[in-house]
């Protein structure tokens, strides 16, 4: 079989990839031999930390590099295509055809959305594979070698839950038996015969059985995380609170969370001023996982950056913003009303432009990425609480996030309902608690994390942009389950795989 990903340990460093360098350096295993690359802990988890670097970097399509920067491309596309997050203008064209929903006839070739992201989440479960595969020389080396086994169970199910949420429907409890994404979890190589589809059932059983692996191991395994870039227990608790946040397994979903804010030194909620321009790991300690840019790494055009940053690179002349009544909708009195967005009547840059991301040097086009906060976790609790019906648990959390961002929130939360239910209307206000978690969850991780498409899929909503005093500049209207939150498979995998054809497309 004839995989579209590159069956290759990386090793190390990758190289940058600008627009004219769209391939990543690695190191094929008829290249590097199995007992250098596992010779040790320490070795092994180079190769891992090879693995992290990849999905900060470009290069996952044979063109259009500058709108493929790795993990951080997910996160924006999807993010497009929701209500709250839009482009005003089309610039060099970069992401502004996603907000548009109008990618699908890429999926014939090398060089779009389709196969970047079908490319780049396999290439990692691939690598995953290959040091999974090594666990008995792994766990010779003691507690050390166990976490680097550990991270590779996480990234694993990290990498399958993202083909989740951009080649499958989502809504958990309606499309449980629809199809899935091909499962491979041994080395693959050319002559790999390839998988169907299966069930999304079975691709979530999968991510569950990896994060349950890599969390067992982890707390065997009495290592402190090493670096923000490393996934450790408490960032394996909180991304496997996301899968269970997605299935409607309240129980699970408020277990892993709560586990994963026992971090030592963890900074639950931090301030507004702590925050910054989410451009550094470390300058707040509610940092879970993260990627530390250093000059070398980085450039002006392609990485998220790039893209976000009204001051320079693509963001300078494609603006992304905030739709104009959610912004509508945070109260004055909330402090990330006018920190992380321009006033539009009273603006620095672009009305209703985007503050929250800014280049930490833009000289230099150096900025971290951050993965994953702890705020995140506060809200996946208190979604779960409330879900349960446990409405003082929902309010506290509430109350521990919305203190340190609106002087006025404990009033403002006293007069909503305890109440599971929610509108179907996404421009409505907030009654309900569990609506007001919503609407937390839609200001707080603007354009990061478990964005607001992650939220409509599973709760099974629809959204127009086409209403009075709208700022969209892509008016569309989408129906609850809509075909179009899907994204089309590659017709590369269909060339190169004999167990799907194209009647297993997804529709249109």
């Amino acid at each position: 079989m004839k995989k579209i990903f590159n069956i290759a340990i990386l090793i190390g460093l990758v190289s940058f990839t600008s627009c004219d360098q769209e391939k990543l350096e690695t190191f094929p295993t008829d290249e590097v031999s199995v007992e250098q690359i596992f010779s040790s802990a320490e070795a092994a988890q180079t190769a891992v930390n090879g693995i992290y670097r990849a999905m900060f970097m470009n290069g996952w399509s044979d063109n259009w590099s500058s709108e493929n920067p790795g993990v951080m491309s997910t996160l924006l596309f999807k993010d497009l295509q929701g209500e709250d997050h839009l482009m005003a203008n089309q610039g060099n064209g970069w992401f502004y055809y996603d907000y548009a929903f109008n990618t699908d006839t890429d999926y014939t070739h090398t060089s779009g959305r389709q196969y970047a992201q079908w490319n780049l989440y396999y290439t990692l479960i691939s690598q995953a594979n290959y040091v999974i595969a090594q666990s008995e020389r792994l766990n010779s080396f003691g507690d050390e070698g166990k976490y680097v086994l550990a991270q590779a169970y996480a990234l694993r199910g990290f990498g399958y839950f993202w083909l989740y949420n951009i080649f499958c429907k989502g809504n958990y409890a309606e499309n449980s038996d629809a199809p899935g994404v091909p499962l491979y979890t041994e080395p693959t190589t050319p002559e790999t015969k390839g998988k169907g589809r299966g069930t999304v059932a079975e691709v979530f059983e999968q991510i569950n059985a990896d994060y349950d692996s890599a969390v067992s191991i982890f707390t065997v395994a009495d290592v402190e995380q090493k670096n923000r870039l490393n996934i450790d227990l408490y960032t394996a608790y909180a991304l496997w609170a996301r899968v269970a946040l997605v299935q409607g397994d309240w129980d699970n979903a408020y277990l892993y969370a709560t586990e994963a804010l026992k971090k030592p030194n963890l900074t639950r909620v931090a301030t507004m001023a702590e925050l910054g321009a989410f451009n550094d790991c470390n300058a707040a300690s509610d940092v879970f996982w993260g990627f530390e840019v250093i000059a070398d790494q980085t450039g002006p055009f392609g990485p998220f950056f790039s893209h976000m940053d009204m001051a320079g690179g693509y963001g300078e002349s494609a603006q992304q913003c905030i739709d104009a009544s959610l912004w509508s909708r945070i109260p004055d009195t909330d402090a990330r009303k006018n920190s992380w967005w321009d006033n539009p009547a009273d603006y620095a840059v672009y009305p209703y432009g985007q503050l929250k991301f800014q280049y930490k040097n833009l000289a230099t086009a150096t900025a971290d990425i951050i993965y994953l906060r702890a705020e995140e976790m506060i809200l996946v609790a208190a979604e779960a609480a409330c879900r349960n019906l446990d409405y003082t648990t929902a309010r506290a959390l509430l109350t521990e996030l919305g203190s340190k961002r609106d002087s006025a929130y404990e009033t403002r939360l006293a007069a909503l309902t305890d109440d599971v239910t929610y509108s179907d209307d996404t421009h409505a206000p907030a009654m309900t608690l569990l609506e007001e978690i919503l609407f937390q969850r839609r200001v707080e991780l603007w354009s990061e994390g478990m964005g607001r498409p992650y939220d409509l899929c599973r709760l099974n909503l629809g959204f127009t942009r086409n209403y009075t005093g709208s700022n969209h500049t892509s008016k569309d209207t989408m129906e609850p389950n809509d075909n179009y939150f899907v994204t089309l498979i590659p017709q590369k995998e269909f060339d190169s795989n004999d167990s799907i054809n194209i009647q297993d497309q997804n529709p249109r």
